[in-house]
């Protein structure tokens, strides 16, 4: 299950605490929720401290998000690792 909730929004900012596993739907459910932010002129901050896994799809959805306007912090070092690879 996956949980997102939006901490802080201050334009052109916003930062989205996201807990729980990005897998099959909610792979799907996060990239909307980052367009949609995007879409109206926002800087987005993933906070990844209470996401626990992420599955192949949401990697490559993950490392496909415009990185001038997304940022992943907090999130555990084996997450980093995945997101890392190319």
């Amino acid at each position: 299950m996956l949980r997102i909730t939006p901490l802080a929004e201050a334009p052109p900012r916003v930062t989205l605490k996201v807990e729980g596993r990005i897998a099959g739907e909610g792979v799907r459910v996060l990239e909307g929720e980052c367009s949609g932010w995007i879409d109206r002129g926002y800087y987005v901050e993933l906070d990844f401290a209470e996401v626990a896994s992420v599955d192949h799809a949401g990697v490559v959805m993950l490392q496909q998000l415009p990185r001038s306007n997304v940022e992943i912090v907090n999130a555990l070092p084996f997450i980093e690792a995945l997101l890392a690879e190319e």
